[in-house]
């Protein structure tokens, strides 16, 4: 039975489904954890915690993984999600390869698979059908969802790719080519799509611990092939009234610059993707990169004032320059002290982040609960 449709005598749904809801959340972060540490994370009673848990253990969605160390005091049992509930397939499309995962309830990647990228919508499809059957034909069962990240536009309905400029996908039903070819092979199964740095920020927010709880503001910057921002704004996922909040990569810094998809010339995107980076690092031009990255970064920062800026993907290599030097560069030229503003490079690499990330939005949905916007 999904979780919104229980209900428990004497308390009211909406509170109920907003406990359970940040239980699940906390869980996701932290698991596996026990009911003493779900209570201090959420703030929520112990009673109503022991309650609203075991009612997740009832019905098979957790299970104990052991018990805390010993020490002082009586040792608790430790709680995760059942990895043996429920399963998505989560896809990251790239330029070159498309990265296909299984990933079960408690976020482990079981699976993993690498095929190569078709700019044929019809052939990419198939290819990806064929690998998803793969899994399921394993003894896997059937996935909850198939999530897609790819690296472009997404409309808001979550079924159609805009634009996708590396690979010339405009106005394409990805979902639906995918859905009708998993029917094919007898899998039934809804298939969502979504903008790869949406879902890199998603993975920060939900599952890297080293960004505090209390951080309700928050910048992902992803460098693969081009640069791609997922905004965490006011403490919900911020997409926009049309699901397009976050191409900074097409403004304009450069109006002698090379022309981008858009049609405009010198956009950010042009100047600072991975091709660009590892250009200029054969050159020894680290720092020529780093002042381009910097322009559009200190535009985001000061017009978002976030508590913290994460970047992943082709910076990470050279992270012990890029780090100090991006510090300097902002500390100049930012709107306000940038001592209370941190910059933390990814726990996840380019391809991992947006994988989890969609791994996350799709046991979301299957857990049915209500994000707001995804």
């Amino acid at each position: 039975m999904p979780i919104s449709e229980r209900r428990s005598a004497g308390v009211p749904s909406e509170l109920r489904e907003r406990n359970l809801k940040t239980i699940i959340d906390v869980v996701f972060r932290y698991q596996p954890i026990s009911r003493t540490n779900i209570s201090k994370l959420t703030g929520i009673s112990k009673p109503t915690i022991s309650k609203l848990v075991g009612s997740l253990i009832n019905e098979g969605y957790l299970v104990s993984t052991g018990k805390t160390s010993s020490g002082l005091g009586k040792r608790q049992e430790l709680l995760s999600f059942n990895p043996d509930k429920a399963f998505v397939i989560s896809v990251d499309v790239g330029l070159a390869t498309t990265i296909v995962a299984k990933v079960d309830l408690s976020m482990k990647m079981t699976d993993k698979y690498e095929i190569t990228t078709s700019e044929s919508p019809e052939k990419f499809a198939s290819e990806l059908v064929d690998c998803v059957s793969n899994v399921c034909d394993k003894g896997n069962g059937l996935p909850s969802y198939v999530v897609i990240s790819v690296p472009g536009l997404v409309r808001g309905d979550l079924r159609t790719a805009i634009n996708v400029p590396l690979l010339h996908w405009v106005d394409l039903p990805l979902a639906e080519f995918v859905e009708n070819r998993l029917k094919l092979k007898g899998i039934e199964t809804s298939v969502t799509i979504n903008n790869d740095a949406k879902l890199g920020v998603l993975a920060e927010v939900a599952l890297n611990q080293v960004i505090p709880d209390r951080f309700r503001n928050i910048v992902y910057v992803l460098v693969k092939e081009g640069v791609g921002i997922g905004l965490f704004i006011n403490g919900s996922l911020y997409v926009g009234s049309n699901h397009i909040a976050g191409e900074f990569g097409h403004m304009s810094i450069d109006p002698d610059g090379p022309e981008c998809s858009c049609g405009r010339r010198g956009c950010w995107l042009t100047l600072v993707g991975s091709r660009e980076l590892e250009s200029l690092v054969r050159d020894n031009r680290l720092n020529d990169y780093l002042e381009l990255f910097s322009v559009g970064l200190l535009n985001i920062v000061n017009g978002l004032d976030p508590d913290i800026v994460v970047i992943s993907g082709a910076l990470e290599e050279y992270w012990d320059n890029v780090l100090p030097a991006l510090k300097a560069k902002l500390k100049n030229s930012a709107l306000f002290e940038l001592s209370s503003m941190e910059i933390i490079k990814s726990a996840f690499d380019d391809r991992e982040g947006p994988i989890l990330g969609g791994a996350l939005m799709g046991l979301r949905k299957y857990l049915n609960i209500e994000t707001g916007v995804l």
